[in-house]
């Protein structure tokens, strides 16, 4: 007998705390309801409170069998866990069909003060492009900074988006903000704390292409990616870029004469070929130069490096004799060399 009165008082405060759960909720809904909506809501709610406390009262019965084996503890949990479960189901379907009717505002509201979910709302409000209200969760909860300022700049607050991204060190980003809010000094300020950070690290197509994308200056990112090429500081990249950026005056032809002749030597002419390479095959006259370039590199090399004699294979795709004559070159060089 004081099993079963314990698992009725059980019961009853299962049943309290739905009750109250459901008038908090009830009451925070009101917001979003018309005067009719709400008294129904409520009525609703406690129809359902009475109807559950009979469930469970016939559910204490039952289990009074139940309790006498096992005291009544097993029994208990389960039925608490059942209960809740499903209140946390039925909070969850309520939350997808305010997704469903596009009430993004109303389905974070239940991910966040019925399910305790965060989460979920930010991504909630997000999908449904309710950008500040997703940074104020992320901020103000979630204490995510970066993800804050992403949906601030989303939502065109651009000014809060700045504060944070300077909190954080991105630069980059900061440049965008100013951008936004048309201050271009200050843009270009923070774009040169970028490139001067990525020439630091050697990252010098980075630099290069916020130079010329974001402060608009493609002279000086031309002169930087020669700078990388020399350095050997990400060379090759550098000076595909550099070619693919050429001014219109600079015919293609005579910037590869000019830096194979002034920005190449013995250790870096081997790079030199490969990037050229990419450039054959656009005109007659860029392929006799870079031939001409080429044959002459592998003549400077081949004695040290005998399989650089494969690199003329791309220049006579055409002559299958003259791409068996080089494999058969590299094979006696092999042995000689073994």
């Amino acid at each position: 007998m004081e099993n079963k009165r314990s698992f009725e008082k059980k019961v009853m405060d299962v049943v309290f705390i739905i009750l109250l759960t459901k008038v908090i909720y009830s009451l925070i809904s009101g917001f979003y309801l018309g005067s009719n909506d709400f008294v129904i809501l409520m009525l609703t709610t406690v129809v359902i409170s009475l109807v559950l406390y009979k469930v469970l009262k016939r559910l204490s019965n039952s289990g009074e069998s139940i309790n006498r084996s096992d005291n009544g503890l097993g029994s208990n949990v389960l039925l608490e866990t059942s209960v809740f479960n499903k209140i946390e189901q039925k909070y969850r379907s309520l939350a997808e069909e305010y997704v469903a009717q596009k009430e993004y505002k109303k389905a974070a509201h239940v991910y966040m003060k019925l399910l305790k979910d965060n989460y979920t709302a930010v991504n909630v409000l997000y999908d449904g492009e309710l950008y500040i209200e997703a940074a104020t969760i992320n901020l103000k909860y979630l204490k995510n900074e970066t993800k804050a300022a992403e949906c601030f700049e989303k939502g065109k607050a651009y000014t809060e988006a700045l504060r944070l991204y300077e909190k954080t060190n991105n630069f980059e980003k900061v440049g965008d903000m100013y951008v936004n809010l048309n201050d271009i000094e200050r843009a270009h300020k923070a774009y040169y704390k970028v490139t001067d950070d990525s020439v630091n690290r050697g990252q010098y197509v980075k630099a290069a292409q916020i130079l010329r994308e974001k402060i608009k200056a493609p002279k000086e990112a031309q002169e930087l990616l020669l700078d990388g090429w020399d350095k050997n500081l990400q060379r090759q990249e550098c000076l595909t870029i550099y070619f693919q950026h050429l001014e219109q005056k600079t015919s293609l032809e005579e910037e590869i004469q000019i830096i194979y002749d002034t920005k190449t030597n013995v250790n870096n002419r081997e790079t030199f070929i490969q990037v050229i390479k990419n450039q054959f095959g656009k005109n007659n006259t860029i392929n006799k130069k870079i031939r001409t370039i080429t044959y002459e590199v592998v003549a400077q090399l081949i004695e040290k490096k005998p399989e650089i004699v494969s690199e003329l294979n791309y220049l006579n795709t055409q002559n299958t004799t003259f791409t068996k004559d080089v494999m058969k070159y590299k094979l006696s060089s092999r042995r000689t060399n073994g």
